[in-house]
């Protein structure tokens, strides 16, 4: 989330630079409800000590409204169809979603 959270930032600076700007939050979708916790939350336990570093730049940048934490179930992740083997209809959904088309073998 970390990096996803630098990308972001350094897109709006870069079209800030260049006169767009956005009122609105950049949400990155996350199929991790512990990582989403751990982002919105202020306390950090033993448990979380060695992530606590990169926790601050995003807790900030969720904070001051640049991004935002959407929970996203990782059955409706799209980018799952670049990393797994799925079944015909699971891989029709997926190929749907992204807006492309099944070319029929003849």
């Amino acid at each position: 989330m970390t990096s996803t959270t630098k990308e972001i930032v350094w897109l709006c600076w870069l079209l800030a630079d260049m006169g767009i700007s956005f009122s609105h939050p950049t949400p990155i979708y996350c199929d991790n409800q512990s990582s989403i916790q751990i982002a919105h939350n202020s306390v950090f336990h033993e448990r979380t000590k060695h992530i606590e570093i990169d926790c601050h730049l995003t807790r900030h940048h969720l904070k001051h409204g640049t991004i935002a934490l959407p929970f996203v179930p990782s059955s409706l992740q799209i980018a799952n169809f670049f990393t797994e083997a799925h079944s015909i209809s699971r891989f029709c959904f997926l190929v749907s979603k992204l807006s492309m088309l099944v070319a029929a073998a003849s």
